[in-house]
């Protein structure tokens, strides 16, 4: 996998110290957008079933699914040691420890097993679109049972487009508005500009057909954000 100037435990892109507050200051919509991934997730999962979270730090996505349905198991994988102490602690406090078992790798290195659903937010703006991006969705795809539900968030689009620029104006300002502080906000700025690997969507749903995912809808917009909801083939 190509190197990625974001080290989670060195130089996080957001701090883990407070990451609840900075996440929510950052995605507009972040909690609502995890309400939304839950309800898809209710529609089309059984009570048995056992979701892959990639990029598990945090522990947002588990602590909401997890007390929306109280049957359903977790394997959570992300690199960063500090990040996944954050999800340990959430799965501690909600009491799900039986329920979560979170492994410090990426994707790729995940023992193969066939999972009911994943998700992957806020992870692959992180890589370049040289055959990594591809690589990290088709070891997702590997990892699903023939159907599952996944569902993919991240910044998206074209930087050197007059549109991209519009929206990072927006996100800014709503950023600015919902109290980031000014050097974090423009710590977050130049990292988009200058590392975050946006592709277009037409790009996101180009990868997401050659790594084997079909049925892709658009659920979730958020300025430079998206979030797409697909199914394994």
């Amino acid at each position: 996998m190509s190197e990625n100037p974001f080290d989670f435990d060195q130089n996080p892109n957001l701090p883990t110290t407070d990451y609840d507050i900075a996440v929510r200051q950052s995605i507009p919509g972040y909690d609502v957008m995890l309400t939304m991934l839950t309800a898809l997730f209710q529609l089309y999962l059984m009570d048995d079933a056992h979701i892959l979270v990639v990029g598990a730090g945090g522990g947002n996505e588990i602590s909401a699914l997890s007390q929306t349905h109280s049957t359903w198991q977790f394997t959570g994988v992300d690199p960063s040691e500090k990040m996944l102490a954050v999800a340990q602690s959430k799965v501690e406090s909600l009491g799900i420890e039986n329920r979560v078992t979170l492994h410090k790798v990426v994707v790729q290195e995940l023992p193969m097993q066939r999972y009911s659903a994943a998700t992957s937010l806020l992870v692959m703006h992180f890589l370049p679109d040289d055959g990594t991006k591809l690589d990290y969705l088709k070891a997702i795809a590997a990892r699903l049972q023939p159907g599952s539900p996944f569902v993919l968030v991240d910044s998206h689009g074209d930087k050197q487009s007059e549109v991209f620029k519009r929206l990072m104006d927006g996100w800014q300002k709503r950023a600015q508005m919902v109290g980031m502080e000014s050097q974090r906000l423009n710590e977050l700025a130049d990292g988009v500009w200058q590392h975050i690997q946006c592709i277009s969507e037409e790009r996101t749903l180009e990868l997401l057909a050659q790594a084997g995912f079909t049925k892709v809808t658009r659920f979730y917009t958020g300025f430079i954000f998206a979030g797409w909801f697909a199914f394994a083939e």
